[in-house]
């Protein structure tokens, strides 16, 4: 069984959806611009990645002439080193990915020792922005906006105006519980509230779980917002722990998505919120939010 499946959204727009849509399993989306190939993101490893290539040719379109990377999560980049074109990223997120380098994947494979880490590594891009690009083809203008600091500070959102179809990175989780270890999540939340009514009306693509529509979005404000007002309150009644704040708290608005258990890290987050921390500052004791993590799979019984 193959790890994706093919959405053909029309007007050259195929989202290569992961069926699981867990940890590190995430989605592409691949551009016939009309005379050449923009490939969204690539894949965790080597073998997904060669599997997306192969199936670009199955489809009858070149492989890739340009690469952009909503950000720099190896789930979106590990396999950039297999295709010979030029990588668009972020400034923020090329300089995360730097520092982390060293350290990925085998940090990951640590972390999550049941997946496949092959041919899996960090390599730098070509191109990085500021404030975004705008990429050109017979069909029409892809533009490339900064929409961090959100779910980590170098987000960028592709807009494919002639289709009306936002690829939005992990901006938006869909049916997979989202993830701002290491963004923020007062920062998501406003960003998420600037960017509805530009999505209004379009087919909106995450980079994890299926299309949707902006209604995915008001789910997901409310989810944070839910977050940072129980963790305020709990807080202010003593409460320290965010595997304990995390059980009394619930998922809320997004009970019975999948990989719940990441409320945990999300109100650690929430925690340096609402200390006047930046978005993306490193936490700290990785180890010990994994092992927070683990107990709260334990306690509530969610499915890993």
């Amino acid at each position: 069984m193959e790890w994706y499946r093919i959405e053909d959204l029309g007007n050259g727009v195929y989202a290569f959806i992961d069926v699981d849509g867990g940890w590190f399993r995430s989605n592409s989306v691949v551009v016939d611009m009309g005379g050449y190939t923009l490939l969204i993101d690539t894949q965790y490893n080597g073998p997904r990645t060669r599997s997306l290539l192969e199936a670009i040719d199955s489809l009858g379109l070149p492989q890739p002439s340009l690469v952009v990377n909503t950000h720099h999560h190896g789930d979106h980049t590990f396999g950039n080193h297999l295709i010979k074109a030029p990588k668009i990223m972020h400034r923020k997120a090329a300089e995360r990915l730097e520092a982390l380098a060293p350290i990925a994947p085998g940090l990951y494979q640590q972390l999550f020792p049941h997946l496949d880490f092959t041919d899996s590594k960090y390599t730098r891009p070509e191109v990085v922005v500021d404030n975004g690009i705008l990429i050109q083809g017979e069909r029409g203008t892809a533009r490339v906006t900064y929409e961090g600091p959100a779910h980590t500070v170098g987000d960028l959102v592709v807009w494919l105006d002639w289709a009306r179809i936002a690829v939005v990175g992990d901006l938006v989780f869909n049916g997979v519980t989202p993830l701002a270890i290491d963004g923020s999540v007062a920062a998501w939340e406003e960003r998420l509230r600037s960017l509805r009514e530009r999505l209004e009306g379009w087919t909106i693509i995450g980079g994890h779980g299926p299309p949707a529509g902006v209604e995915v979005v008001d789910l997901l404000s409310k989810y944070f917002r839910h977050i940072l007002g129980a963790t305020r309150m709990l807080a202010e009644e003593g409460l320290e722990d965010p595997l304990e704040i995390a059980l009394k708290a619930t998922p809320g608005p997004l009970q019975g998505w999948r990989e719940e258990e990441r409320l945990v890290l999300n109100v650690a987050r929430a925690l340096m919120d609402l200390q006047g921390r930046p978005p993306g500052e490193p936490m700290g004791d990785l180890p010990g939010l994994a092992t927070k993590l683990v107990e709260y799979r334990r306690r509530v019984g969610t499915r890993a």
